[in-house]
């Protein structure tokens, strides 16, 4: 950690799981953290991504991910919560991302109400309850 920074851990996240995916299918991603929208919420350049985002791919970086907003396709659902600290530069953070066989719960997930005919299709070996 750079010095003179700290991070606080009272995040409180959601679950994006039903149940436990115990060794189950998790992708190791980065999240294009100079790409990533603004938090209208936010006091400071420091943004949470909270467990439960659906994610796709980054159009100006195919290789980085970024919340999925109706456009493009949905690759899966980020695993835990990802502190965006070096958004003002080209930084990437890394991730945890669900993807195949598991059981989402509905409430876990960041805007279900919205994408959920789009996830459903886009992740056809997972639940949704």
């Amino acid at each position: 950690m750079p010095f003179g920074t700290t991070k606080n851990a009272s995040q409180v996240g959601r679950e994006p799981l039903k149940y436990a995916a115990q060794l189950g299918p998790r992708e190791s991603i980065v999240l294009d953290a100079q790409n990533w929208p603004d938090n209208p919420e936010a006091t400071s350049d420091r943004y949470v991504v909270p467990a439960g985002t659906i994610l796709k791919l980054s159009v100006t970086n195919p290789k980085a991910y970024v919340p999925y907003n109706g456009s493009g396709s949905i690759k899966g659902i980020l695993a835990a919560n990802v502190d965006l600290v070096a958004r003002a530069t080209s930084a990437m953070e890394p991730a945890a991302m669900y993807f195949h066989a598991v059981v989402f719960a509905t409430k876990g997930i960041v805007q279900f109400t919205n994408y959920a005919s789009a996830l459903v299709s886009s992740l056809p070996t997972c639940k949704f309850e």
